[in-house]
């Protein structure tokens, strides 16, 4: 008969690409800061922070800004010129045209070395769970309505496709406190659920990038004393032949900055992933708890890039796991979070940078086996392109799994 065991490695082959490397975690740094040190090209019109007032409005379908004409800036503009807006843009002239006052200036595509000569840019920010949140739970980016918020935390619940979701958060001064929950109506009279409670600490993220010539010569990202626990707990009984998968990663929390004239936009994110083959007389219950404190990162020195990590000191304790019917069955739960994606000027440089915890067991016959595993995975997402630099790429940053249980004539 056909087999349908499910290994964690094929529901989670998206985390998994490369190699690691295990130094001890750096502790976060306890201050801010910003760098924002650069020379400019010769073609780039910077418009500051005063300037930016004779910024009149935007067509942002076509990247057409209308300035006064009064500014003398504006006034000396010239094709092929980069133009850097404070806080709104960089982008290239393409045409402009003079109206009554107004100076109708239409864009193209510029990547950030086109107006970098030289300099560093950097910052480190913590991402606290108390100071500057902006909830913003985002599906395929539409915005979900809040069921209910306080001073300390907020609430989500909705339906999406066959699932209803709740998402939780609550806050204090070093950490904030979590809860997930993904429950599916299957066929007859049980349910699916997926759930996950425990917290993250405070943690500090860093980037920063260096120019030579118009070059990037260097960049890193780091995230630093990401501590915390989770509690994963998969139930499906029932099912009949229902299969279940998601892996879209929802928006939770946005923490907006500048550097110089730079918006920066660090979103918090968590990714969803389960799968679930479970024969009407079948079920599976599997609870783990996760700890760690780990660092995650990835850097570019001009020549290579490379992790930059450590997966630090981590557990993972199971608390219940088994499977059984009397047919194959299979059934994973995990997550990515916290999953960070980080943008400069609405361009993403790292489309996500996260820890993964993934749990599943199966139950096969011939031979009979039933097994229970989980996995504890850093990873990351690199797209350089708009730093001028034209390189993407997933890497691993470390993985490792835990045999929970095994019974039965398993292969080895």
């Amino acid at each position: 008969m056909k087999h349908h065991r499910l290994s964690l490695l094929s529901v989670l082959v998206f985390f998994l690409f490369g190699g690691c490397e295990k130094d001890d975690p750096i502790p976060p740094a306890s201050n801010e800061s910003i760098v924002y040190d650069v020379t400019y090209t010769d073609n780039t019109v910077f418009i500051d922070n005063l300037d930016v007032q004779s910024l009149v409005r935007i067509d942002t379908a076509d990247y057409i800004y209308y300035f006064e004409s009064s500014n003398p800036k504006i006034t000396e503009l010239k094709v092929n010129d980069i133009l850097l807006i404070y806080g709104v843009a960089l982008r290239r002239v393409t045409g402009i045209t003079q109206s009554g006052g107004e100076t109708r200036v239409e864009t193209g595509y510029a990547t950030l070395n086109e107006a970098i000569r030289d300099g560093e840019i950097s910052w480190n920010k913590e991402i606290s769970f108390q100071d500057g949140v902006i909830p913003d739970v985002q599906m395929q980016g539409q915005s979900i309505e809040l069921k209910s918020a306080t001073a300390d935390g907020f609430e989500y619940e909705f339906p999406y496709g066959d699932c209803t979701y709740r998402i939780k958060f609550f806050f204090t001064d070093k950490k904030a406190d979590v809860e997930f929950e993904i429950s599916k109506d299957l066929a007859g009279p049980v349910t699916a659920k997926f759930l996950t409670k425990g917290s993250i600490e405070n943690f500090n993220s860093s980037t920063k990038m260096k120019y030579e010539n118009s070059k990037l010569t260097e960049f890193g990202q780091k995230n630093s004393g990401m501590q915390g626990e989770l509690t994963l707990n998969l139930t499906v009984a029932g099912s009949g032949r229902d299969k279940i998968t998601f892996d879209y990663p929802v928006v939770l929390l946005k923490f907006p900055m500048m550097a110089g004239p730079i918006p920066v936009m660090i979103n918090v994110k968590v990714l969803f992933v389960f799968n679930c083959s479970v024969p009407v007389d079948g079920s599976s219950q599997i609870e783990v708890k996760f700890t760690y404190n780990s660092t995650t990162g990835i850097k570019y020195n001009g020549t290579t890039v490379s992790a930059d990590a450590s997966m630090g000191d981590q557990s993972m304790d199971k608390n219940v796991a088994q499977t059984g019917a009397s047919s194959a069955i299979a059934a994973s739960f995990g997550l990515a979070f916290p999953r960070l994606e980080i943008g400069v000027f609405g361009e993403i440089i790292v489309p996500w940078i996260h820890t993964a915890f993934l749990i599943g067991g199966d139950y096969t016959f011939n031979p009979a086996c039933q097994q229970a595993k989980s996995q504890f995975i850093g990873a990351c997402g690199l797209n350089l392109g708009f730093l001028g630099f034209g390189y993407n790429a997933n890497t691993v940053l470390w993985q490792v799994e835990e045999l929970l249980l095994q019974s039965g004539d398993c292969p080895q």
